[in-house]
């Protein structure tokens, strides 16, 4: 399924995020692969959204600059990934969408990656225009707003998508515990074996 219209596009995230409020997965065939926005990878490329299917892909939205709540939902992410079983580690994508489409650029990403020990091998760290980021935001239940500062207030959300990119789970809070998180992602490790 392609979305090439506005309708469409706003159908999918209110499905995405319906199911996602509810904490249940979507139905079946309700993907963010679905979405057509291309982003931005830390290497430059161009790229959509259905490139990281096949695997398990932990994700989050957040960006480089910012001093609150970005950097324990990257330490989340590097805990959740940290704890898998070392088998299980490269059947498993991470991902981060950055709201600051002006600022984090593809060289930004990459010093951020680096500065933070993220194995590009499993992560990916993307930048889109605004209307990228806004569905992507709005598909995530992810509300977020630019700040005085230079920043964005939002909220902190770790998704988790199945291999077809259906949402499967989400951690909400900064200072929610991943447990849940990585059982239910060992759990579809395990039933891809």
């Amino acid at each position: 399924m392609n979305i090439r219209s506005p309708l469409a596009a706003a159908a999918v995230w209110l499905v995405l995020s319906a199911a996602a409020a509810a904490g249940s997965t979507a139905p079946p065939g309700a993907s963010l692969y679905d979405l057509e926005p291309k982003w931005t990878n830390q290497d430059g490329a161009s790229v959509a959204l259905a490139s990281l299917a096949g695997k398990p892909v932990v994700l989050a939205m957040g960006y480089t600059t910012c001093k609150a709540i970005c950097p324990a939902i990257v330490a989340n992410m590097m805990w959740i990934e940290k704890h898998l079983p070392s088998d299980a580690a490269e059947r498993v994508r991470f991902a981060f969408f950055s709201f600051d489409s002006g600022a984090d650029t593809p060289i930004r990403l990459r010093l951020y990656a680096d500065g933070h020990g993220l194995d590009l091998a499993r992560w990916t760290l993307f930048t889109g225009d605004d209307d990228a980021v806004r569905e992507l935001a709005a598909a995530l239940d992810v509300p977020f707003r630019p700040n005085d500062e230079n920043g964005f207030d939002h909220a902190a959300v770790i998704s988790l998508l199945d291999a077809k990119g259906e949402i499967v789970l989400q951690q909400r809070g900064a200072q929610a515990s991943s447990d849940e998180l990585l059982a239910k992602l060992s759990g579809l490790i395990s039933a891809r074996n």
